[in-house]
């Protein structure tokens, strides 16, 4: 690979390491370039067990005002390449906005009010399920994206799965940031924050560590937008998504609920709750499903002879799930389980 491949190979030892959001989204860009140039770039992770289950990303060289509208437009579900239209594909490619929809209308509209010629996005896939996306970006006027290019990118996709996971697991399973209260945004219709309680400002400080201002702002009110889709469509569930403790020392999560037919929400920012911190370790530090039963069965307060029947297992085998989850999350036993889970 030469000196490319080097970079290339480097970025998941980089992503290890306590580079800012910034700076690792940089590092990614100045590796990808080589294979194919780009303006800009945004990496975004999912839980690889659900594709649409954003909990992270990182931002390089884009315009405030146009991460932010693009944020809401995805979150809302009005862009034209979300992960579950991407997932269908044999080749999980778009080049966004290329299309006749009213989708694709709206997106091309977005690019030309911001000087945007074409983008590029590709699905991070494998086997387990789908662990992320990478968008690259041209300034108009420049040479659109095509097909092989999305074939070359498609290719990174081993180290740039390795990069997003390396990222996550470079975090404390026990948190080492302090437990805080919820806070609560009362988004209305027109995606207008009209309210919040003091505990919201303080949690919206935390996020703009790590994000643009404009992001935490297109958080919020593109949750709420996704959180309406739920009014509409009863069968999708409520939004959640979850960051990951490498950039807040715990794991946060963000969800919305509706909270009137006029289209309200509340969106709550807090600690991730404990069976729902489960999902999230589970999906990224490999822990089984028949794992996560003898977890749930843990948290509450089972002991494993309880377990053991409860899931018709032998002690012996509850035993072994329990030392196979310790190895996994790297926790010395039970007490420390509960606390990292429950803290």
């Amino acid at each position: 690979m030469g000196v490319d491949g080097r970079l290339l190979r480097g970025l998941p030892a980089l992503a290890g390491e306590s580079l800012s959001s910034l700076e690792l989204a940089e590092a990614v860009s100045r590796a990808v370039a080589p294979v194919v140039a780009h303006d800009a770039l945004r990496l975004m992770g999912n839980n690889p067990d659900g594709a649409g289950h954003t909990v992270f990303s990182f931002w390089h060289n884009f315009e405030d005002e146009f991460g932010r509208q693009f944020m809401r437009s995805y979150l809302a579900g009005d862009d034209p390449c979300l992960p579950t239209d991407l997932v269908r594909q044999p080749m999980p490619a778009g080049l966004v906005g290329t299309g006749r929809g009213p989708r694709d209308r709206s997106i091309r509209q977005l690019f030309d009010a911001h000087g945007v010629g074409s983008e590029l996005r590709v699905l991070l896939r494998d086997a387990h399920g789908v662990w992320g996306s990478l968008a690259l970006l041209r300034s108009a006027g420049g040479r659109a994206f095509d097909r092989a290019d999305a074939a070359r990118v498609l290719e990174l996709t081993p180290v740039l799965i390795a990069t997003l996971w390396q990222y996550v697991l470079s975090g404390p399973v026990q948190p080492v940031a302090p437990e805080q209260t919820p806070g609560v945004f009362v988004v209305d219709a027109a995606g207008k924050v009209t309210g919040a309680t003091p505990m919201a400002a303080w949690w919206a400080e935390r996020l703009r560590e790590h994000h643009p201002a404009s992001w935490v702002d297109a958080l919020v009110s593109g949750i709420a937008a996704q959180t309406r889709l739920t009014l509409r469509e009863p069968g999708i569930p409520a939004p959640v998504m979850h960051c990951p403790a490498a950039r807040f020392g715990r794991w946060i999560s963000a969800e919305g609920q509706p909270l009137d037919q006029d289209g309200a929400v509340a969106v709550l920012v807090r600690a991730v709750p404990a069976r729902e911190l489960l999902v999230s370790l589970g999906s990224w530090y490999g822990v089984t499903a028949r794992e996560r039963q003898v977890i749930q069965h843990l948290l509450d307060g089972a002991a494993a002879k309880q377990i053991a029947r409860g899931l018709d297992m032998s002690v012996h085998t509850v035993n072994g799930h329990l030392k196979a989850v310790y190895r996994k999350l790297g926790v010395a036993g039970r007490a420390e389980l509960l606390t990292a889970l429950n803290t």
